[in-house]
């Protein structure tokens, strides 16, 4: 079984209807034999990129998709929390997504702690985007710095964090940073782009870094892929490739994932 906890439903060039889109994704999950994807929508609204409302009605009634939660900073407040609160008792989102970098904020900017308190108290993960954008957009890296995540990991011990894009292309300082954090765990979304790989030291140093995590704490890798930015097929040649066993692949393509999403 493979699990992508990380996908979207956008356009990148050419403007398409978001209905359009998810058939796609279905087709392309069905060619690359993924079983189930976790939507992460944009928290912007009227982006090219579908938010929780539009994530929320074009899933109803895809059993293989389910949808992860977004707000604005500026939206956090006692009725959009009452409303996030009953997504999650509802089971209609997985989790919680926060976008340092894409957003001007940090991960210790305490208007998030809210969200951080809904994600401890249903038992699902927050994930937090890291890393540079490109290489000509370097300073949102600034923002989520995982000196940041750390702070949030030791005050809330048990809000289950997710890195995301494991903060490429200084995946090494990641590595050092996060050690000792068993509440700390790292999606693979992106990680097989041809620019991240070039600009994070080279698929070898990509492998050698996913292996290093997963010896770490086989519980802390899940596989994901970014689609539609990021190729499916380029994350599962990745994984297949590292140096472990069917077993330990089987964790990360769909194990983890079940577990820390309360996935069936």
């Amino acid at each position: 079984m493979i699990i992508d906890s990380h996908i979207h439903i956008s356009y990148i060039k050419e403007k398409k209807e978001f209905f359009e889109i998810k058939k796609n994704l279905l087709l392309n999950m069905k060619k690359n034999g993924v079983d189930r994807s976790i939507v992460i929508p944009d928290n912007l609204h009227g982006s090219n990129c579908a938010d929780l409302e539009n994530v929320l009605n074009l899933i109803k009634g895809e059993n293989s998709l389910y949808a992860m939660g977004t707000l604005q900073i500026e939206e956090i407040n006692p009725l959009n929390i009452e409303k996030i609160d009953n997504l999650f008792y509802q089971k209609l989102i997985k989790g919680f997504k926060i976008f340092p970098g894409h957003d001007p904020i940090y991960p210790t900017d305490q208007r998030l702690y809210p969200i951080y308190e809904l994600c401890i108290k249903h038992d699902y993960p927050l994930i937090i985007h890291t890393g540079i954008n490109s290489d000509s957009d370097r300073l949102c890296a600034n923002y989520n710095d995982p000196k940041y995540i750390i702070e949030i990991a030791k005050k809330f011990s048990n809000l289950k964090i997710i890195i995301a894009h494991y903060f490429w292309p200084k995946l090494d300082y990641c590595f050092d940073l996060t050690n000792g954090f068993k509440n700390i765990y790292f999606d693979t979304s992106a990680l097989a782009d041809p620019e991240v790989i070039g600009m994070s030291g080279g698929i070898e140093k990509m492998k050698e870094i996913l292996q290093k995590t997963f010896k770490r704490n086989p519980d802390s890798v899940l596989f994901g892929t970014d689609w539609p930015m990021c190729e499916v097929e380029r994350h599962i040649d990745l994984i297949k490739s590292l140096e472990i066993n069917e077993a330990e692949k089987e964790k990360i393509f769909c194990g983890n994932s079940i577990r820390l999403f309360k996935l069936k």
